[in-house]
């Protein structure tokens, strides 16, 4: 794969294949090779990773990006980046893919239809910096039995573009969105990612390490974490975990 244009402010590394664009992105930041919104991407990962060490399926014809971002905020705050991003891909798709029904699902994928098309992973890479993954399913999606979550990829929804075409529309919304977080926080953010929440006000299970809650999704508090009515026993606030609805 070749770099090619992305929308200003967005500067573009394409590779053949990698282990993971996350990896290669974290590298560059090592080396000082890396500016802020520098987007790596990748055909194919060899070692492609999601959520809590879980492997990511990642054949050719999907997109596996990697965005580089320059934070100089606490990290926990830094973690409200993946509802930016997860807000402007739901933004992308309703462009790219008109007439589905595409939700926010906490805490950072992205549904059409109610089936998961998306799916982001954070990580630190040094002192004021984050990588931020990105992988989306344009031409395929995992089987079933490997996937947490039903799954469905951009080309069952009508889109007959490619994974460029995916990247600069993400592009596209994502620069205003990081922007609007930078110079207001996460208020607006949150507000905005509520009005797609898949869930809202809905029975949930949330799955920890060690136990599985259950509850009413009551929204997000001001930091981003998962509001998790339990009636007589209150709210729970959750900070990390998988979200299961029913029928999902």
């Amino acid at each position: 794969m070749t770099s090619f244009e992305l929308p200003a402010p967005f500067s573009h590394l394409g590779l053949n294949s990698v282990g993971s664009t996350n990896d290669e992105a974290r590298r560059r930041v090592e080396d000082g090779s890396a500016a802020d919104l520098l987007v790596v991407t990748a055909r194919r990962q060899t070692a492609g990773r999601g959520r809590r060490g879980r492997v990511w399926e990642s054949p050719e014809g999907n997109l596996h990006a990697s965005f580089v971002l320059r934070i100089e905020r606490p990290l926990a705050q830094a973690a409200q980046i993946g509802f930016v991003a997860a807000l402007a891909l739901a933004e992308a798709l309703d462009e790219l893919a008109p007439g589905h029904d595409v939700r926010c699902k906490w805490p950072n994928d992205v549904l059409a239809d109610g089936r998961k098309v998306a799916g982001m992973l954070l990580e630190s890479a040094g002192d004021g910096w984050l990588v931020l993954g990105i992988g989306v399913d344009v031409e395929c999606r995992p089987a079933p039995a490997e996937a947490l979550y039903a799954a469905i990829a951009l080309v069952e929804l009508g889109y007959g573009g490619d994974t460029a075409g995916v990247l600069n529309a993400l592009c596209r919304s994502f620069g205003p969105w990081l922007a609007r977080w930078r110079d207001e926080g996460f208020a607006p953010i949150r507000a905005a990612w509520l009005g797609r929440a898949r869930g809202l006000g809905e029975a949930a299970l949330v799955r920890l390490e060690a136990e599985t809650l259950s509850g009413v999704f009551a929204g997000l508090d001001e930091e981003g974490g998962l509001l998790l009515d339990q009636g007589a026993a209150g709210i729970r606030r959750i900070l990390a975990g998988d979200v299961f609805f029913p029928g999902l």
